[in-house]
């Protein structure tokens, strides 16, 4: 159970505490984490953004797409995309993405948390489980670049060659190599991330948007508990940098004005006006609670479950999807009030924010659980986001403290405890965080503070 009065229950190593109760062998644990985000890399850079209240959104940028329109993004910063880039084998980088180099990046990252005595399990036993957002190459920018080359390009066969323009567009400028097609797949980062890491067990793909993620960790520790594999490596990664899909979130009404510099995103705000799109990726090392202690590692986080359900055509309001993370809490002993904070989703549109806001409201019911979100300071990130936010329970738990939501002025007047101002002081054991899509999904993800052997 979690209070508003910190513990004396004195803090191991790591800021993990030991949580009463029998040992469970069988839970799902998290021992490595890895992040590739606008914050920058790893889940500490992530975690001191958020507790600064410093936004990690710019000004948008790109050198092949030029808009008045799109007027901040959450960048991955270019020496990290460098970095990314560096991770992937020479010969490999021709079949990937940005995105699915963030991707590579994040999954070294997580394994190398894991541990060395990781690399000792078969590479047919390890399990593969990727979120993907809808973002690929062939793109418009690709072809976009591709022609620009030819443009520029003096030798006699561009120009005229379509069949060498295409090739430029799919990344392998020489000759057209069918097998290059990979790039505009939605299972790339599957792909890449298979032959660079070496997995070779159970795997599967999911794609669009946040409701991408929460597929994957169910079905990984699904995979875990059948002992399909033992052990499971979920990334969640993409990019809604594609002219396209930015088209389209800014003909719906979805994207912020950008009139406030500093503040573009304000989640819950009386003023918001629209989200900011951001990329990303996040690799989490999940395993059987029991391997992980035979192997010496340390759990960072339990994994209790997810949930997630349609609610286009299917007539789910707030109340009902209120009711679908009530359930999934009390399959695991817990009540709203015994809740230690929730992470709202927090897109900052109108729409969006007003239907969370219910939500919120017919969950909690004035229970004082404490309510945040990180989504001002990271952006919309998309197939990458329950799993950032996985990847902060460990120093939630290991701090103490709720940080506030950034730039919240004036909080919907309904009864929920947004946290605004200064970090709420508060022991944590459990964290239950929210989330919807833009293609009619929404799911609750729930964890707790791990039991230590």
């Amino acid at each position: 159970m979690s209070t508003d009065t910190l513990s004396s229950t004195t803090t191991l190593e790591g800021g993990t505490d030991t949580v009463p109760g029998a040992f469970d062998p069988d839970a799902i644990v998290v021992t490595g984490i890895g992040a590739v985000l606008p914050t920058g890399r790893g889940p500490e850079a992530l975690w001191t953004a958020w507790r600064e209240s410093r936004t990690a959104l710019a000004p948008y940028r790109d050198g092949y797409v030029r808009s008045r329109k799109i007027t901040h993004f959450g960048h991955v910063p270019d020496v990290l995309q460098q970095l990314s880039r560096d991770s992937v084998p020479h010969k490999l980088r021709k079949f990937g993405t940005a995105f699915t180099f963030n991707a590579v990046l994040a999954a070294e990252d997580a394994m190398r948390q894991a541990g060395e005595s990781w690399q000792a399990i078969p590479e047919e036993r390890r399990g593969l489980y990727v979120a993907q957002d809808d973002s690929t190459e062939l793109s418009v920018a690709a072809f976009h670049k591709a022609l620009d080359r030819a443009r520029t390009d003096t030798s006699p066969e561009v120009g005229a060659d379509l069949t060498r323009v295409v090739a430029e567009a799919f990344g392998n400028a020489a000759t057209f190599n069918p097998f290059t097609v990979i790039r505009a797949l939605n299972n790339n980062t599957l792909a890449l991330v298979s032959i660079a890491q070496r997995f070779r067990g159970d795997c599967a793909a999911f794609v669009q948007d946040a409701g991408a993620a929460l597929g994957a960790l169910q079905r990984a520790a699904f995979s875990l508990r059948n002992r399909d594999c033992d052990t499971a490596l979920v990334v969640g990664a993409g990019s809604f940098n594609e002219p396209l899909k930015l088209a389209a979130q800014y003909r719906a009404g979805n994207l912020t004005a950008g009139t406030q510099e500093d503040a573009p995103l304000r989640s819950f705000d009386a003023g918001r006006d629209g989200t900011v799109l951001a990329e990303g990726a996040v690799a989490l090392v999940l395993e059987r609670a029991g391997d992980a202690a035979a192997r010496g590692a340390r759990p960072l986080v339990t994994v209790l479950g997810a949930t997630l359900r349609p609610t286009v055509d299917s007539g789910l309001g707030p109340a009902a999807l209120a009711e679908s993370a009530r359930g999934l809490m009390a399959a695991h002993g817990l009540t709203p009030d015994t809740l230690g904070a929730v992470l709202a989703d927090g897109k900052g549109t109108v729409h969006h924010d007003a239907a969370e806001a219910e939500l919120l409201r017919a969950l909690l019911k004035d229970s004082g659980v404490p309510v945040s979100s990180v989504r001002p300071v990271t952006g919309t990130l998309g197939a990458a986001g329950p799993l950032a936010e996985l990847a902060l329970a460990p120093s939630l738990f290991a701090a103490g403290e709720l940080p506030p939501i950034a730039h919240l002025a004036a909080p919907p007047d309904g009864g929920t405890d947004f946290v605004t101002g200064t970090a709420r002081k508060r022991r944590i054991d459990t964290v239950l965080s929210l989330h919807s899509s833009f293609n009619g999904f929404a799911g609750a993800l729930l964890a707790k503070r791990p039991h230590l052997v």
